[in-house]
């Protein structure tokens, strides 16, 4: 992702909204309860994971409807490294870490770019995989400490790669000709990436990404299909998204900075 400022803004649902508030072609409000009782978030996966290897973990769990996977990038993955690269990492490590006190985990961020949804079957399923053992504790993929987040917990969207010259008032005008039909208005409450002493015009500045607080999972989850879909009717393919334009994609979690340095394996994590 690139590096900037960063606008927040909230979602607000009106409350005697009586728009159309179907998520997605083949969604309604009446199966949406139910998905949030199967839908299971997780994130910190390996950058080369597959949804071979998450179905064979968490069935375990209960029986699986779906599985997507997000922010995977293999055109960047060199593969594996060899046993003579990983020596290398090693001694480049142990010489980074020679005069300090911390460990080596806590000098990169604990969390990889790439995370899932993971829909069940049935409740069952669902209770089992977001149970304290999971949610709290989590499991270990391949080195890889995975959470499970209920939907509940899930209220914030990001809008990552914001084309250049393109100013916050220009992305607050965009969201909300997309959200205002359905009675969703968004407002900017702030930005960070501003130096202290620095002065800029809030309605001028060139954001690198966004994010929208929302009030729920369930209008955050109709915001994402929304925003998603194009002003033909179209869904963007993974997650990138043409309301914004250029690369902008549209993300669950924030992409971290440093993510490169994991789809590339120079973190070896």
């Amino acid at each position: 992702p690139q590096k900037g400022i960063h606008l927040r803004f909230t979602g607000v649902r009106k409350e005697d909204s009586s728009a159309d508030s179907s998520v997605s072609n083949d969604s309604s409000p009446a199966n949406e309860s139910d998905l949030e009782q199967r839908l299971v978030f997780v994130n910190n996966l390996p950058i080369d994971t597959t949804e071979e290897e998450i179905d064979q973990i968490y069935s375990r769990c209960g029986a699986l409807d779906s599985i997507k996977l997000f922010n995977l990038r293999p055109d960047l993955d060199p593969g594996p490294l060899t046993k003579a690269q990983l020596a290398e990492r090693r001694r480049n490590s142990r010489m980074k870490n020679k005069y300090s006190n911390e460990l080596t985990f806590q000098q990169h961020r604990p969390r990889t770019p790439v995370y899932g949804m993971l829909t069940f079957k049935d409740a069952e399923g669902f209770k089992t995989a977001t149970g304290p053992e999971l949610s709290i504790f989590g499991c270990v993929i391949r080195r890889h400490p995975v959470m499970s987040i209920k939907p509940q917990d899930m209220s914030t969207l990001y809008l990552e790669n914001i084309p250049q010259n393109l100013y916050s008032m220009d992305v607050e005008y965009k969201l909300a000709r997309c959200l205002h039909p359905h009675q969703v208005y968004v407002m900017l409450n702030g930005m960070k990436g501003v130096g202290k002493d620095v002065e800029i015009n809030q309605d001028y500045s060139e954001p690198a990404s966004c994010e929208v607080k929302f009030e729920d999972f369930q209008t955050a989850l109709q915001a994402y299909n929304w925003i998603r879909t194009g002003a033909d009717g179209t869904v963007g393919e993974g997650n990138n998204v043409t309301l914004l334009g250029g690369d902008c994609q549209l993300h669950w979690f924030r992409t971290p900075q440093d993510g490169m340095k994991y789809w590339t394996r120079e973190l070896n994590f």
